[in-house]
């Protein structure tokens, strides 16, 4: 399935403490390999690709549990972004990166849902992006409320068509 690109993948938190925290984190298979074919596609057309990395007193920078996952592909000219709150433009340089990189339109993609992809998105959509994602590119835990599977339904259903473009 080939969609329309955006000029940049962002992925969020795709890292070992998030994805791994007690127990796998839900679909963590589908969604790998769903966002390896997204970074694929971004390479081959030269897209920038961009992966959010959080930062706090669990993921600390440059440890294992902070690293993206092993199964994610990192291809050499992708870029970094560090971040210490669920907004991926809160006191980091990823605003001024896609102002240097005349990104209008993102992607975005990884978890976790109802965190840091949620309130990202919003930001994006106030700070005038265009955001466009593919339906399951992002994922959670279960919580005392819904499962995972239910969270994710349940923001996407928030963000279709008010903070973001969904691609077939």
């Amino acid at each position: 399935m080939e969609t329309q690109l955006c000029d940049a993948l962002v992925v969020i938190d795709l890292q070992n403490g998030v994805c791994y925290d007690q127990t796998e984190i839900f679909g963590l298979g589908f969604l790998t390999k769903r966002v390896n074919e997204r970074i694929l596609l971004y390479k081959e057309q030269q897209k920038q690709i961009i992966f959010v990395q959080h930062c706090d007193k669990e993921l600390i920078s440059g440890t294992t549990v902070w690293e993206i996952l092993p199964e994610i592909i990192q291809p050499s000219e992708a870029r970094y972004v560090e971040k210490t709150h669920a907004d991926a433009f809160f006191e980091t340089t990823l605003q001024e990166l896609l102002i240097a990189l005349h990104v209008q339109t993102l992607e975005i993609c990884g978890a976790q849902t109802e965190y840091c992809v949620d309130t990202s998105i919003k930001v994006a959509h106030h700070l005038g992006y265009q955001v466009k994602m593919l339906p399951s590119l992002t994922t959670t835990y279960d919580n005392p409320f819904m499962s995972a599977q239910e969270t994710i339904a349940f923001y996407e259903k928030i963000w279709d068509r008010r903070f973001v473009e969904f691609m077939a």
